[in-house]
């Protein structure tokens, strides 16, 4: 059974069995014996899950309340309300990106991609239920009027060093979690930052309405203006400039960096404020797009935050998880503190504490909630083929943006190289390569040459999608790690 996923900014309240049916309608056999096995997978665990809830004595129940209890309280000694995260996230990255070079893009419905797979859509589109991860050519069922634009990565890639290079102003050890998206803590920032501050703005209006941000109110008299012609459009473009005032607590700084990147780029973002990354993360969405959420540091605000908060709107938690925890009875965040005593009589220890984690609005251990990103990927979805030749230039291609993005984001290198297929089946298959005596994958040359191992192998099989990911990461602030480790010859 196939199910819409309408956890996504701009997607409340649409009809999900509608655009469900439509989807199943134009899914392909392959697909669909995919996910009815997956489906099955899924029901035999939950059968699995509802056994040992019932099979449970009341001696294990009480043991298993214990341990929660035990660790609860273990957690809570870890709880730091010390810091003040952030996460900001653009706002429909590519296909903002798209409608501020295109202006004619900007009032219809429109995605970026190909038939075959959509990166994203803007918020018109997802009035339709066309979203990212979607076929194209299904996206054009549900929106027939839909525009789908080929994406321009090189550009995006230019435009996040762009707001990168503001963001690292408020914390040089910021974690760029993606082109589009960045963990920035603000702590220390905020202790030098005592007085307001004032930044000039300037919107644009006239006949040209080539530039971002426009101006959307009437202009008063004590604006500077200036004009000047349009490159592009030849038209007369009015120039408006004043200043704003931005002061010195969290959420003024927050407003402050997000309105410096809509003055470099045109793009808007949205921001999420909260004592750690995780709680940062899903208050990134409250107030989407343009807009930002402040979650208080106090553990009352923060359950209460929590309560009634759906289990899918956490990071981490996705289709099979949640379908796990809904067979126990488990729908808000709040739930799963609730029920918490139930987790040891189903779930591995790992599960456990990830689980109460997140019911408290705890981050992970140390080194998952470390913003600095633990792996790196490219990959690229396409008609599925067994030609090796074709495949061969969608590795090198795959591997050259891969290269970029390594040097983007200040990564040394990696210690382990794995390769992603997705077969026509819809099967999914992983292969990983971590060269001998600690050496490093450096270079775009040692991207290709470890990853091509790996197709080499996968020769004759019929692929859909492809993909490669760097992990173990050295960064170039990893000095002493670094030392250690010698490049590839």
């Amino acid at each position: 059974m196939l199910t819409f996923n309408d956890n996504k900014a701009g997607m409340a309240g649409l009809d999900k069995e509608k655009i469900t049916k439509v989807i199943e309608e134009n899914t392909s056999m392959n697909y669909s014996s995919f996910t009815k096995k997956q489906q099955q997978r899924v029901e035999e665990k939950i059968a699995e899950i509802k056994f040992k809830l019932i099979s449970a004595s009341d001696y294990e129940r009480m043991r298993a309340a214990e341990l929660m209890d035990s660790m609860a309280f273990e957690l809570e000694m870890q709880r730091d309300l010390s810091r003040n995260c952030v996460c900001i996230d653009m706002d429909a990255y590519f296909a903002s990106v798209e409608m501020r070079d295109n202006p004619k893009l900007r009032t219809i419905p429109m995605a970026v991609g190909t038939q075959s797979m959509l990166s994203t859509s803007n918020y018109i589109a997802r009035r339709f239920g066309v979203r990212a991860a979607m076929p194209g050519f299904i996206a054009k069922k549900l929106c027939p009027n839909l525009v789908i634009v080929p994406g321009n990565y090189r550009k995006y890639s230019k435009i996040s060093k762009q707001f990168a290079e503001i963001f690292s102003e408020y914390d040089e050890d910021l974690g760029m979690m993606s082109l589009d998206e960045a963990y920035i803590d603000l702590t220390e920032y905020l202790y030098g930052r005592t007085e307001s501050r004032k930044l000039q703005r300037v919107r644009y209006g006239g006949e040209c309405i080539c530039r971002l941000p426009l101006i959307d109110e009437s202009p008063s008299e004590n604006l500077e203006k200036s004009e000047e012609i349009c490159e592009n459009c030849k038209k007369v473009r009015i120039l408006y400039k004043d200043e704003v005032e931005f002061g010195s607590s969290r959420e003024e700084v927050v407003r402050e960096m997000r309105f410096r990147v809509e003055q470099a780029t045109g793009l808007t973002c949205s921001a999420g404020i909260a004592a750690n990354f995780m709680l940062a993360k899903i208050c990134s969405d409250m107030n989407k797009p343009n807009g930002q959420y402040s979650l208080e540091n106090d553990r009352d605000k923060i359950l209460e935050f929590l309560e009634k908060l759906p289990i899918r709107k956490v990071c981490g938690i996705g289709r099979v998880s949640e379908s796990h925890l809904k067979a126990c009875g488990i729908e808000t965040v709040g739930d799963m503190l609730l029920k918490k005593a139930i987790f040891p009589l189903i779930f591995s220890p790992l599960a456990q504490e990830s689980f109460l984690r997140t019911a408290l609005g705890l981050p992970g251990k140390p080194s998952e909630s470390d913003p600095k990103r633990k792996s790196v990927s490219v990959e690229r979805t396409f008609t599925p083929t067994s030609d090796y030749s074709i495949l061969r230039i969608e590795h090198i291609e795959i591997c050259k943006m891969l290269d970029e993005d390594v040097k983007k984001i200040g990564i040394i290198g990696a210690k382990t190289v794995t390769l992603k297929l997705k077969l026509s089946s819809f099967d999914v298959l992983t292969r990983s390569l971590t060269p001998s005596n600690s050496q490093l994958i450096c270079t775009f040359d040692d991207i290709l040459k470890y990853s091509l191992e790996l197709l080499d192998k996968e020769k004759g099989k019929e692929i859909r999608l492809l993909g490669v990911r760097l992990s173990q990461l050295i960064f170039q602030n990893d000095q002493e790690a670094s030392k250690k480790i010698k490049p590839v010859r």
